[in-house]
């Protein structure tokens, strides 16, 4: 009789531990979150900087139209021309991109003021990641304007750069530089129609937010 009492009471402890060991169990498999795993694709905002960089000279003959399209699909137009409150000189980091390039062109007779380019900056910030930022320059020719010796001038350009997060400030592109141009009276004219409505490949492009 009393080893019946033992066999069942020692059944009943071994149910009650597997009981409790799959409860346990239970539990820690409810309601929990999974963790990302290192594939998938972390989300930010980033800071697009667009730096319009133009002749000082020329804007004494041509007017800019700077347009950009933002990440997040918002539109702006800029016009450029002599009247225009730039953002003044380069900053440290654009300096750095384009000294080189500045020195060179300011050291050829017709380009001295490129020592002091006019500068526009535009800051975009919370760009999304996967997004992507574009922006056209188009030339007009200011109504009126003529030469009555020849013209030595360099078309502008835009240092597109990138910051995401807390990083560090980064080139987005190194399509950028400096064409000069060389125009006699002779030419004006022809040159004038040519250049009307001309989308400026050097101050066009876009940056792509990635991932």
């Amino acid at each position: 009789m009393k080893k019946n009492f033992f066999r069942m009471f020692a059944a009943i402890l071994v149910c009650g531990a597997i009981a409790t060991v799959f409860t346990a169990c239970s539990k820690d498999d409810d309601g929990t979150t999974p963790t990302p795993t290192p594939d998938q694709p972390q989300h930010f905002k980033a800071e697009v900087t667009l730096t319009f960089i133009a002749h000082p000279k020329a804007l004494n003959y041509f007017e800019y139209k700077f347009k950009y399209v933002d990440a997040n699909g918002n539109t702006k137009t800029i016009d450029i021309n002599e009247k225009t409150q730039g953002s003044g000189s380069l900053d440290d980091f654009e300096l750095k991109a384009i000294k080189d390039m500045i020195e060179a062109q300011a050291s050829i007779p017709g380009y001295e003021d490129l020592k002091k380019p006019f500068v526009y900056r535009i800051v975009l910030k919370d760009q999304p990641s996967g997004g992507k930022v574009t922006f056209t320059t188009t030339c007009h020719v200011k109504e009126g304007a003529s030469i009555s010796e020849t013209l030595v001038y360099a078309l502008p350009t835009v240092i597109r750069s990138i910051k995401k997060g807390n990083g560090a400030r980064l080139l987005a592109s190194a399509e950028f530089g400096i064409a000069g141009r060389r125009v006699t009276p002779e030419q004006w004219e022809k040159y004038k129609e040519s250049m009307e409505g001309k989308e400026i490949s050097q101050a066009s492009g876009e940056v792509v937010v990635g991932e």
